[in-house]
């Protein structure tokens, strides 16, 4: 009971801060407009990753869909990690690498609940 209220504490937690992320990327946030601008992205990439943030939370909330949220938000955090790491950006790329790490824990701990292990046959 422990670990199974502990995966939704972490999990809703995770999800919070994504909703909260991708919001400010559609909302079109100085800051993080400023920064997509600073870093050589095009426009269209900020509201493409808020997006892809949005669905990926969403994905968390369910437990068969959890681990393929989780795979996609952490694709979007190594390319997060990359571009602070390439812009020696180290407070915010410490962020991103703890996220990074609980969303590969959180897609861990409902694999065994995941879809992809019903529609492939996976034992």
């Amino acid at each position: 009971m422990i670990k199974t209220t502990g995966t939704w504490i972490l999990t809703i937690l995770l999800a919070l801060f994504f909703i909260y992320a991708g919001y400010k990327k559609l909302a079109g946030n100085e800051v993080t407009t400023q920064h997509f601008h600073e870093w050589g992205y095009a426009p269209w990439l900020l509201s493409f990753v808020g997006c892809l943030e949005l669905i990926g939370a969403v994905l968390l909330f369910f437990p068969s869909t959890t681990t393929s949220g989780a795979l996609l938000l952490a694709l979007i955090m190594s390319g997060a990690s990359f571009t602070l790491l390439s812009h020696e950006v180290w407070k915010t790329f410490a962020i991103t690498g703890v996220c990074l790490l609980l969303l590969l824990f959180t897609g861990y701990l409902r694999w065994n609940q995941s879809w992809i292990l019903s529609v492939f046959k996976i034992q």
